[in-house]
């Protein structure tokens, strides 16, 4: 999030992406298929300098499918400012939800075993008006996040006037 999508008066607080385990079972399905593919058209008899360019064009669709996977991942933020929370999605097109800190109702983290070794979890957001709660899936410290909200919905119950108390 740009300082110019912020709403005037709003402050930034905490910014963050998926945690990047996300990555790690694309990345080594895509890493082991290129390595299968070298190998394979390296074992095929064929005059050198069509395999040298089949070698070459897999290297680069792997690094292609590399790069789609790591701009995807950097495409799911989560953004805490004092007013509101945001949750940005997408590479090409952009979709963003916000959550005003006024309307979170309840804050669920959950970390499963693995998560808990790698430091990673999810987040459930219920807000006022909604059937359904909002996931922040993948989140590094989850519990780091989740105290963040909870300080400012503290802060902004306890200002009276729904803005947070100045410093």
């Amino acid at each position: 999030m740009r300082e110019a999508d912020l709403l005037p008066g709003e402050h930034l607080l905490a910014r963050s992406f998926q945690h990047w385990v996300i990555l790690l079972r694309p990345f080594a399905f895509t890493i082991i298929a290129a390595v299968v593919l070298l190998v394979a058209t390296a074992l095929v008899p064929v005059a050198g300098e069509i395999k040298v360019f089949t070698l070459l064009g897999i290297v680069v669709v792997a690094l292609i499918i590399l790069n789609l996977y790591y701009w995807g991942w950097r495409s799911h933020e989560y953004v805490l400012t004092d007013q509101r929370i945001v949750l940005n999605e997408g590479v090409l097109t952009r979709f963003s939800r916000s959550i005003a800190i006024d309307r979170i109702q309840d804050l669920t983290t959950y970390q499963g075993l693995w998560g808990r070794a790698w430091g990673f979890g999810d987040i459930e957001l219920e807000s006022a008006g909604r059937d359904s709660g909002e996931w922040l899936r993948m989140v590094p410290h989850p519990q780091q996040l989740r105290n963040a909200i909870f300080s400012q919905m503290e802060a902004r119950r306890h200002s009276g006037s729904g803005t947070p108390p100045t410093t």
